[in-house]
């Protein structure tokens, strides 16, 4: 057996180094190599089995490609006790809040390549420990329903869907979710790059005896930049430096399509931040080109440092969308929203949002909610956790898979 294992390793050594063992005197004859020079991964992949990755690690980018993500990553069930408590104040939010998700691994076992997380900036700690449902429910005399406040307690960025009453959370803490996130993404160094789009939070419901949601400002955005760091190795992320290259400006390099191969960016996390540009300004200002900055952040389309922009309407902004991508901008869209395409199955939301172009396109609805009846769920064709961009490089992989 010892044998046979050590054969079966030289083989596959030489298999990756493009020799192959002869006879007795330890010659090497060349390998068949992969024409990484061929029209597309299909064809290299039928001129040489197994050459079709190796030809879209070295000839395809990052912003050409498309994946399914998801959208509130983050969240948990709301309790029934606390729902019926939304319901009677608003029947019509309660219905669009009634979703979740699985943990995160779970999400990406399960294809997801992009999460959203909604930050909100704690920096003294205990700003959300004591939500309003809590506090009402103890008030009728109920038992309010289990939640992590210790993780509110300390110090730092949180991360949960709505303080107050949507607060249930698989990771409460920004460092947390990025735990989870670098711990998956280790066991499957090979997966197609992870987008984590951040949401920052600067106000929560209007209810008397809400929590005061602090704004954020130049310093929650270098905490969180700094709690990212803590966890995530710099070297992990693909970042706005590293695109930008050589090139004067991040948006100069970006429609020169100086984003990373696949095979640079293969195991490897970029960060975005979706709010709008009074927001995202701050994360800029003191940084002309995002120097020294993790995440690309939704901005003006002329501004110097345009590279992401999050574009919910496939519909309306459908021909844009595509536009953007042709020029070699990074896009998020939705593929369904507030449970609505869910509940009647209506997937010409998701057809347009997958023939827009957008790299990333967000759901809900991983799988089917058992309780709709419906079936809906938001996939690529073919089961593909990641496939070329039918926008801008729809020849280029053929039946070949991203990932």
């Amino acid at each position: 057996m010892k044998t046979v294992m050590t054969s079966v390793a030289v083989l596959a050594a030489a298999a990756v180094w493009g020799c192959s063992p002869a006879g007795g005197g330890g010659e090497t004859v060349a390998a068949p190599a992969c024409d990484l020079a061929a029209l597309s991964a299909e064809a290299a992949e039928t001129a040489l089995a197994g050459c079709g990755r190796a030809w879209i690690d070295a000839n395809v980018r990052l912003n050409e490609t498309q994946s399914i993500g998801t959208h509130n990553s983050f969240k948990q069930a709301i309790p029934e006790a606390v729902m019926s408590e939304i319901a009677k104040r608003n029947a019509n939010a309660a219905v669009g809040l009634d979703y979740e998700h699985p943990v995160l691994a779970v999400q990406f076992d399960k294809g997801a390549r992009k999460l959203e997380l909604d930050p909100y900036y704690d920096p003294v700690g205990g700003r959300f420990s004591n939500p309003l449902a809590v506090r009402m429910m103890a008030a009728s005399g109920a038992t309010p329903p289990p939640f992590d406040a210790e993780a509110l307690a300390a110090p730092g960025i949180k991360v949960f869907h709505t303080p107050d009453i949507d607060y249930w959370s698989h990771c409460y803490t920004l460092a947390k979710c990025m735990s989870d996130v670098v711990a998956w993404s280790d066991a499957h160094p090979d997966h197609a790059p992870i987008l984590i789009m951040l949401n920052t939070k600067s106000s929560g419901v209007s209810w008397e005896g809400a929590t005061e949601v602090l704004a954020w400002d130049k310093a929650a955005f270098d905490m969180m930049d700094a709690e990212i760091l803590s966890v995530v190795p710099r070297e992990k992320i693909i970042t706005p430096d590293e695109v930008r290259g050589d090139f004067p400006t991040l948006r100069e390099a970006v429609l020169a399509g100086n984003w990373p191969t696949l095979g640079k960016a293969r195991g490897r996390i970029l960060f975005a931040i979706d709010n709008g540009v009074e927001t995202t300004d701050l994360y800029i200002e003191g940084r002309p080109n995002l120097t020294g900055r993790l995440a690309f952040p939704n901005t003006r389309p002329d501004a110097p440092e345009a590279a992401y922009f999050t574009m919910n309407d496939a519909f309306g902004e459908g021909e844009l969308i595509r536009e953007r991508v042709a020029q070699g901008f990074l896009v998020r869209t939705r593929a369904d929203a507030n449970t609505t395409e869910a509940r009647t199955n209506d997937r010409t939301r998701l057809d347009a949002a997958l023939a827009s172009g957008a790299q990333w396109v967000s759901t809900d609805y991983q799988t089917p909610n058992p309780e709709f009846g419906t079936g809906y769920a938001a996939t690529l064709p073919d089961g593909a956790t990641a496939r070329c961009n039918p926008v801008n490089a729809a020849a280029k992989c053929g039946s070949v898979k991203v990932d």
